[in-house]
């Protein structure tokens, strides 16, 4: 055999070749968090946010979007990332629009900045026992730069997937149950009764800025917290103190599905 010819591929091999790796480097992960993936024509919705989108549940709330909304189940697309908090969120949701994975979706729900209030938390008041409405919380400066640095990612986010072509809607975070209730995010994985009336206010604080974002943005506001009544009337509706349970999750898809 000829060493030349062995070591120097014939033109047509060298195109298949090259053809062959072009998916293979069009997916590859360059350290955007996507990790490899090949572009999906058929996703006409993402949604995009923490594990509030991709939490713990057997169910999420968008695998039951189809079936609400008649659509097929390859037309949405779950992008949430569990812990991610929204200066992460900025940067892979451009990297998501900007790899051309999802080039047919043309609508974005955006459900994000509860770990930013968490993260928050856990820097100032681990055992969660000042309320930020407290006249003498001591952290107010702190917490209003935390929530303006949030609303400016989300309004970041919101510019990206309109930059995309995307209608944009965004979410506001439910509460959680005044019990003593499983919480790994506390320093004792449970959380008590006057420990979730705080969390809680700092819940409404996140969702009051979510809401005048929504205003401010104009883009369509889908106010989970209008729920509370349905679920936390039901302990069952809730995974732990963070997630809602595959039952929560269906009763928000139900308000999500009337905002799409």
């Amino acid at each position: 055999m000829n060493p030349r010819r062995r070591s120097n591929p014939s033109g047509v091999a060298a195109a298949l070749w090259m053809l062959a790796a072009v998916p293979i480097f069009a997916g590859a992960d360059c350290g955007d968090g996507i990790g490899f993936r090949l572009p999906d024509p058929n996703v006409r919705v993402i949604a995009f946010g923490d594990s509030t989108t991709a939490g713990p549940s057997m169910m999420q709330y968008v695998e039951y979007l189809p079936d609400l909304l008649g659509e097929p189940e390859n037309a949405f697309s779950n992008e949430g990332m569990g812990g991610e908090t929204t200066t992460e969120g900025v940067a892979r949701l451009q990297s998501l629009l900007n790899g051309g994975y999802l080039p047919n979706a043309d609508t974005i729900i955006i459900w994000e900045g509860g770990n930013d209030i968490i993260d928050f938390i856990q820097a100032h008041d681990p055992f969660i026992a000042i309320s930020p409405n407290d006249g003498l919380y001591p952290f107010g400066d702190e917490l209003q730069q935390q929530l303006d640095a949030t609303a400016a990612n989300l309004a970041s986010e919101i510019g990206a997937a309109r930059a995309a072509g995307l209608n944009v809607l965004i979410a506001t975070y439910f509460f959680i149950p005044e019990e003593i209730f499983t919480c790994n995010a506390t320093p004792l994985d449970v959380i008590f009764p006057g420990q979730a009336r705080v969390a809680n206010d700092y819940t409404e604080r996140l969702n009051e800025s979510i809401r005048n974002l929504a205003a401010v943005e104009q883009a369509t506001l889908i106010d989970i917290a209008t729920l509370d009544d349905t679920l936390r009337g039901d302990l069952s509706n809730y995974e732990n103190c963070n997630h809602l349970s595959a039952a929560g999750n269906a009763i928000a898809a139900q308000q999500i599905a009337e905002s799409l």
